[in-house]
């Protein structure tokens, strides 16, 4: 098995894509790149030209890519643009009728609209699922206050949610043709080389709205990759000891999110995510991790999570053997960041 990283956002903008080749397949894991959020201390024209560089090496990696996994519909994890090229590859994709919030509702179904062509977009009823509320035991952080506050806001947000998936019509699977498939929870098999879907998981805290995502487990072999997605830390204690007792020997974890503690999360949360990304990196004891995503989207994401990269955790910048974007605009280096073949094949998709 080979893995190769293609863009994260230790480079300066948004993305966790990775190429997974074994003898069978060139799988894709969420191909998309999305411009890094106004605070980062980088230039407009910076992040810009590490955007586009992010969203030229995905397009490059998606042409040699057979099969693509899109686990959730952040446009960090999957790209509209490249549709020409999805049409001939094999796709696994999160689920868009269930456990996914409104917003990516309605992207998942602007992206797989445009695989129809000329035909009527394929839709069907509901699958009539009563949804249980899956938080009755699950721990909201913070003061009983602030707890009990989020557990109300959680409870109506989810019968919003559960309404919307047991009314509006679902996208049909089966008319969509051979090569998309709805992953959550399958099993797929090529040759020797198998690929899992975890159930969805929450995108971060309990109750966040950001919604919901899928891992991904690569088998060849006696070689495994795990991928976690937007896992955020994990934040929750079951996704850290899925992510351990699967003993991978390469890990893609997406780190805490520490740029929303105080606007988005408390500081239980914060803490509770720096933990478990410790003891995930610690107990999962990969040959490789990538430590990246969310946790590199503040300045001095290394120092905060300085024990997790002393335990041997690497961004995806030093995977590729570059220096990361914070390293640089620490040291006040003038930066020239973008491979130039990633920008020469812009005017191909732009």
């Amino acid at each position: 098995m080979e893995v190769r990283p293609i863009w994260f956002d230790s480079l300066g903008a948004k993305s966790s894509c990775v190429l997974v080749r074994t003898p069978d397949l060139s799988l894709l894991i969420d191909p998309g790149a999305a411009i890094m959020h106004r605070t980062y201390p980088a230039s407009d024209p910076l992040k810009e030209m590490c955007w586009q560089a992010a969203l030229g090496e995905v397009y490059i990696a998606l042409k040699e890519a057979t099969h693509i996994a899109i686990t959730h519909y952040h446009l960090d994890h999957y790209q509209p643009a490249f549709l020409p090229v999805y049409r001939d590859k094999t796709l696994w994709v999160k689920d868009p009728n269930q456990w996914i919030n409104a917003s990516q509702w309605q992207q998942a179904r602007r992206f797989l609209s445009g695989f129809c062509g000329d035909r009527r977009f394929p839709s069907k009823l509901p699958a009539g699922v009563p949804y249980e509320n899956p938080l009755t035991e699950y721990r909201f952080d913070g003061d009983a206050r602030s707890s009990t506050r989020r557990k109300r806001a959680w409870g109506r947000n989810f019968d919003q949610l559960r309404h919307l998936w047991t009314t509006e019509p679902w996208v049909d699977e089966a008319s969509l043709g051979s090569r998309i498939s709805f992953a959550d929870g399958r099993f797929f098999r090529n040759g020797r080389t198998t690929v899992r879907f975890t159930q969805p998981m929450f995108h971060g805290e309990e109750g966040t709205q950001a919604g919901w995502v899928v891992g991904v487990v690569v088998t060849h072999g006696e070689r495994k990759l795990v991928y976690s997605s937007d896992v955020q830390g994990p934040v929750i204690e079951a996704y850290a000891q899925w992510i351990i007792d699967e003993r991978p020997d390469m890990l893609i974890l997406d780190g805490p999110a520490m740029g929303t503690q105080g606007r988005f999360q408390t500081q239980e949360t914060a803490t509770r995510a720096m933990c478990n990304c410790l003891s995930v990196v610690r107990e999962a004891d990969a040959e490789i991790t990538i430590l990246d995503h969310h946790a590199a989207r503040v300045i001095d994401y290394q120092s905060r999570m300085a024990e997790a990269y002393a335990c041997g955790a690497v961004t995806g910048a030093e995977l590729l053997d570059r220096q990361p974007l914070a390293d640089l605009l620490r040291h006040g280096e003038h930066v020239h960041h973008a491979p130039r073949a990633a920008l020469a094949r812009h005017g191909e998709w732009n």
